[in-house]
C-alpha cells in the first residue's frame, strides 16, 4: 500500500524561508570576517573561464556517479526498475532546490517525490531508505578524512606514509568497511523506518529487505562514493582557480571534509552560510589569505549552483528517454 504524497502549505513553508534568510546572514557574516578589504577581494577575483568548466565537469562527475549509486541502492529496496535519466535528472534538480530549500526536506522528501512521479509505485519509504544510506556513506568518507587531516597538519603525523600514502589508506579502510557494513546498514533502515511508521501512527508494515547483497554492488557502492568525493574535490579546485585562487592539493584535501560535514548540519538551505564557516575555519587554520578564502567560497557557491542548473536543465528530455 503506498503513501499518500506529502503536501505543502504555506504553513509549512515559513520555516523553510527563515532558513534561507538564515543561511544567507551567515554566509554575509562569513564572507565579512574573511575579507580584510573589498579591494583585497577584487585583486583577488580573476575569472578564468577553462577552470570554470572543469569545476563544471567534476560537479558532473559527482552527479552521474552520485545518480548511478541511487539507482543501484533504490533498486536493492524494492523499489524497482527506473530509467537511468529520471535519477540523474532529479539528483540535480534536487541539489538545485536545495540551495534554497532545507536539504533534509529536499534529500528525503523531495527525491522520494521524483521516483514517484518517475512511475514508482513503491511505499514512500522505501524510496528513502536509499537516501539514508547514501547520506551515511556521504557522512563517513569526510569524517575519516577530517580526522586524517588534523592528524596529519596538527596531530602525531602519518610517519613513513607520508600525507598521501596515509591518505590512501584511510580511502581503502573506508571502502572495505563501506562493502562489509552494507548489508547491515540496509536492514537497519528498513528496521528505522517501520519504527518510525510506529511512531506516527502509520499502517505499520515491514519494509522489505533483500535476503542478499551482492558483493559485487557493495562493491560498486564504495566506488561511486569514493569517484564522487573525487568529483566534488574537483569541482571545488576548479571553482576555486576558475575565481583566481589555486589551493595547493593537499590543502584543498584537508580543508574540505570540514566545509563537507557543516555543509551536512542542514540547518540552512545547501549548508549557505554553514559550509562557508568550515572552509573559512579549515583554510584560516591552514595559513590561507584572508582574501583568498573569500573569492573561494564565492566561487565554490557561485559554480555549484550554475552547474546543477545546468545539469538539471539538459537532462529534462533524458528523464524520460
Amino acid at each position: 500500500m503506498s503513501d499518500p504524497k506529502p503536501t505543502i502549505t504555506l504553513r509549512k513553508l515559513i520555516w523553510p524561508l527563515a532558513q534561507l534568510v538564515i543561511g544567507l546572514g551567515l554566509f554575509v557574516v562569513c564572507m565579512w570576517w574573511a575579507i580584510p578589504s573589498w579591494e583585497e577581494f577584487t585583486d583577488k577575483l580573476e575569472l578564468s573561464a577553462g577552470f570554470l568548466l572543469l569545476s563544471c565537469a567534476g560537479s558532473l562527475m559527482a552527479t552521474f556517479v552520485g545518480a548511478a549509486r541511487w539507482k543501484m541502492l533504490s533498486e536493492t529496496m524494492g523499489v524497482g526498475e527506473i530509467r537511468y535519466g529520471a535519477y540523474f535528472h532529479y539528483m540535480a534538480l534536487t541539489r538545485v532546490l536545495g540551495q534554497i530549500l532545507p536539504g533534509a526536506l529536499v534529500e528525503l522528501v523531495g527525491r522520494g517525490t521524483a521516483l514517484r512521479v518517475a512511475g514508482s509505485r513503491s511505499a514512500f519509504g522505501n524510496l528513502l531508505a536509499p537516501v539514508l544510506i547514501e547520506r551515511i556513506f556521504d557522512l563517513l568518507l569526510p569524517l575519516c578524512l577530517f580526522f586524517w587531516a588534523i592528524a596529519v597538519h596538527f596531530g602525531p603525523g602519518t610517519g613513513s606514509l607520508g600525507p598521501w600514502g596515509s591518505l590512501a589508506l584511510v580511502v581503502v579502510v573506508f571502502a572495505v568497511l563501506g562493502i562489509v557494513l552494507l548489508r547491515p546498514m540496509v536492514a537497519a533502515s528498513s528496521w528505522a523506518l517501520t519504527k518510525y511508521r510506529t511512531w506516527r501512527g502509520k499502517a505499520v508494515h515491514e519494509f522489505p529487505v533483500p535476503e542478499h547483497v551482492p558483493p559485487k554492488l557493495s562493491v560498486w557502492v564504495m566506488v561511486f562514493s569514493i569517484i564522487r568525493f573525487a568529483g566534488i574535490l574537483v569541482q571545488y579546485w576548479g571553482a576555486g582557480v576558475g575565481f583566481g585562487v589555486t589551493l595547493a592539493a593537499l590543502t584543498l584535501v584537508s580543508a574540505a571534509p570540514l566545509a563537507q560535514l557543516a555543509a551536512m548540519v542542514g540547518i540552512t538551505p545547501g549548508g549557505l552560510g554553514i559550509q562557508e564557516g568550515g572552509w573559512v575555519a579549515a583554510l584560516q587554520s591552514l595559513g590561507e589569505d584572508p582574501a583568498a578564502i573569500a573569492v573561494f567560497m564565492t566561487g565554490t557557491r557561485v559554480t555549484m549552483l550554475a552547474s546543477f542548473a545546468l545539469f538539471s536543465a539538459a537532462s529534462w528530455p533524458w528523464r524520460k528517454a
